[in-house]
C-alpha cells in the first residue's frame, strides 16, 4: 500500500484533470505493475504543466505562459512524431517561471528517465526493459506530488500580486461576502498551501492595519473581508503564524485601521490573545477612548455575560454619546448565539437614554427600541418611557409624540395599571 502521507497528498492535487489521471498511476501501483505506473505518472506530470500553464494563459492572461504554450504548439506541428516538446516544456517553464523549484526540475528528469528506460527496450542489458523497485516508484510518486501536482500554478508573491489587483478593480461584484469568499477560493485559494496562506495574510495585514496610502485607503474594506475569509479557512495556524512573529502584527495605525482591527477582533476573539503584550495594551487603550469600541470589546472579556452587563453599566455612567447602529447588529447577533437578549435590550434602552441630539435619539429609536417593541418585559417598556421623560434630546424632537404613542400603546396592553402622571414629557 501507499502510506498515508502519500495519500492525503493525493486529495491536495491542484488540477481536476491531474487528479482524474492520477488514479490510473495509483492502480497500477497498487498492482504491481511498476514499470506502468512510472510511465504513466511522467505522463501525468507534463499533462499537469501544461494545465497550469494554460491556466495561466486563461486565468491570468500570463504573456510568458502564453509564449511557451506557443512555442510548445509550434514544435509538436514541426515533428508530431517526437517527444522533444516534453523536455523542451520542463526546460522553458524553469527557465521562464516560479512554478517549479530546481530541485523539482532534478526529479522531473530523473523520472523522465526511468520512464524512457520502462518504456524503451535496451538491447545491451540483460534485462531489455527496466524494472523499477516498489520504493523507487513510491518515491517517485511523492517527489511529483509534493513538488509539481499539489502546487498552485502561481506562487504566493505572484498570487499576492495578482489578488490585490483583481479584488481592488472587483470589489464593487462583491458586495456579499459568501460571493466574494466563492470567488477567492476558486482562483487563488484552492489546493493552496498554509504556507502561502500565512504569507498573503501577512501581507494583507499590513495594508489593513498598518499603511494609509491612497491604495490601501481606497482598498481596505475589500482587502480586510479578504483578511476574515483567509482566517475563516484555518483560525488555528493563522494564530500559530501571528504567534510566531508577534512584533511583525505590532504598531497599528489609529484611526479607520484601528477601527478594521476591532471589527476583526470582534468576530475572531482568539486572535486577540494571540496578539503581543504590546499590541493588546494599545488595543485596550484605544477601546477606553471609544463608546464604539466599547460596544465591540467583548473579546477582552472572560464572558460574553459579563461583557454585556459590564458595558451597559459604563453607558449608564456616561453623560451623552453617539454608537454605530451597525455595531449594535454586530452585538445582537451574538447576543442570540448567547441566548442573552434581555441584556441585550437592556444595553439598547440605556444608549436610547444617552442620546446625544434630536437626529441621534431618532436613529437610537429606530435601531434599538422601535424594532425590539414586543420583545421588551414590562419593567423595560418603564424605562423607555423614563428615558423618553427624562432626556431633552428625546423628548423635545419632532418624532415624540408619533414615538410615545407607539411605547403608550404597548404599555396599555402589557401593563394597564402603568401610571403616567409622573412622566409629564412623555
Amino acid at each position: 500500500m501507499i502510506n498515508y502521507a502519500i495519500e492525503n497528498l493525493k486529495e491536495q492535487i491542484f488540477h481536476s484533470k491531474t487528479k482524474e489521471y492520477f488514479e490510473e498511476v495509483i492502480q497500477t501501483f497498487y498492482t504491481d505493475c511498476y514499470r506502468s505506473s512510472v510511465v504513466m505518472l511522467y505522463s501525468v506530470v507534463i499533462c499537469d504543466l501544461v494545465f497550469k500553464l494554460e491556466d495561466l494563459r486563461d486565468v491570468y492572461a500570463d504573456v510568458v505562459a502564453k509564449k511557451i504554450l506557443l512555442e510548445i504548439e509550434k514544435i509538436q506541428i514541426e515533428n508530431p512524431k517526437s517527444s522533444d516538446w516534453e523536455n523542451k516544456l520542463v526546460d522553458l517553464i524553469g527557465q521562464r517561471t516560479s512554478m517549479l523549484e530546481f530541485s523539482d526540475i532534478e526529479n522531473i528528469n530523473q523520472l523522465q528517465k526511468h520512464r524512457h528506460l520502462s518504456a524503451h527496450p535496451v538491447l545491451k542489458q540483460t534485462s531489455i526493459l527496466f524494472k523499477p523497485s516498489k520504493d523507487n516508484v513510491k518515491s517517485h510518486i511523492r517527489n511529483m506530488l509534493e513538488g509539481v501536482l499539489i502546487k498552485p500554478p502561481i506562487l504566493s508573491k505572484k498570487i499576492f500580486n495578482e489578488l490585490i489587483v483583481d479584488i481592488a478593480e472587483n470589489q464593487y461584484r462583491f458586495s456579499d461576502n459568501k460571493e466574494l469568499e466563492r470567488f477567492l477560493k476558486a482562483k487563488y485559494f484552492k489546493n493552496l498551501r498554509q504556507e502561502s496562506l500565512n504569507d498573503i495574510f501577512k501581507k494583507l495585514w499590513k495594508f489593513v492595519f498598518k499603511t494609509d496610502n491612497d491604495d490601501c485607503k481606497n482598498n481596505r474594506e475589500i482587502n480586510f473581508r479578504t483578511l476574515e475569509i483567509i482566517i475563516s479557512i484555518n483560525i488555528i495556524e493563522i494564530i500559530r503564524a501571528i504567534k510566531n512573529e508577534e512584533s511583525h502584527y505590532d504598531n497599528i495605525l489609529r484611526g479607520e485601521p484601528t477601527e478594521y482591527l476591532i471589527k476583526l477582533l470582534f468576530k475572531f476573539p482568539k486572535i486577540y490573545k494571540s496578539l503581543s503584550d504590546l499590541n493588546q495594551a494599545f488595543v485596550e487603550f484605544e477601546i477606553k477612548n471609544s463608546f464604539d469600541f466599547i460596544l465591540l470589546s467583548w473579546f477582552t472579556y472572560d464572558s460574553f455575560s459579563e461583557y454585556i452587563l459590564d458595558v451597559t453599566n459604563q453607558y449608564k455612567e456616561a453623560s451623552s454619546f453617539i454608537i454605530n447602529h451597525n455595531y449594535l447588529k454586530m452585538v445582537e447577533d451574538l447576543a442570540k448565539d448567547y441566548n442573552l437578549k434581555k441584556e441585550f435590550l437592556d444595553l439598547c434602552i440605556v444608549i436610547f437614554s444617552k442620546s446625544k441630539s434630536f437626529d441621534n435619539s431618532d436613529n437610537n429609536f429606530w435601531y434599538g427600541i422601535e424594532t425590539y417593541l414586543d420583545d421588551f418585559t414590562n419593567e423595560q417598556l418603564v424605562s423607555i418611557v423614563e428615558a423618553i421623560n427624562n432626556n431633552y434630546q428625546i423628548h423635545k424632537r419632532n418624532a415624540t409624540s408619533r414615538d410615545s404613542r407607539i411605547i403608550k400603546e404597548i404599555l396599555d396592553r402589557k401593563h394597564p395599571t402603568f401610571d403616567y402622571s409622573k412622566y409629564h414629557n412623555f
